[in-house]
């Protein structure tokens, strides 16, 4: 999937070092249970994606997964100068849920969130399970 369309301005969430540092050590299910609630704190969440403008998605045997931050500081270190030429970028919440999930259901695609250099396989979930969760966050702070 190629992402063409500027996004409208994304919230971003300030990471201090500390807490990046922190986050990078701990185990997957942490970094979710994070991941989700800051992502519907922002209403946005990152992804990467190549030099020709396709959104990157991972493979583990023959499940494709799509890798999603909560801040563009943890899909930066996917993105480090001479290992690739990957970017990173945001959607919105509802751009997300509008355009890229009917690609993500479409494709068979999983949802690898917050995976790490030494992790590359974060938690990994199910699309549907993923909207749901962050849907029902997002219910619960702005009613």
């Amino acid at each position: 999937m190629t992402i063409m369309e500027k996004e409208p301005k994304i919230r971003e969430l300030w990471i201090s070092n500390e807490e990046f540092q922190a986050l990078e050590k701990c185990n997957s299910e942490i970094r979710y249970t994070y991941t989700i609630k800051r992502i519907a704190d922002a209403e946005a969440l990152w992804y990467i994606l190549d030099e020709d403008g396709y959104l990157i998605i991972q493979t583990d045997g023959n499940k494709k997964l799509l890798p999603v931050w909560s801040s563009k500081e943890y899909a930066q270190v996917f993105c480090v100068k001479g290992e690739n030429n990957y970017k990173y970028s945001a959607f919105t919440w509802e751009t997300f849920e509008d355009s890229v999930m009917e690609y993500i259901r479409q494709n068979d695609i999983l949802i690898n969130v917050f995976p790490t250099k030494k992790e590359p396989f974060g938690k990994i979930v199910d699309s549907n399970t993923f909207v749901e969760e962050i849907n029902k966050l997002i219910e619960e702070y702005f009613g």
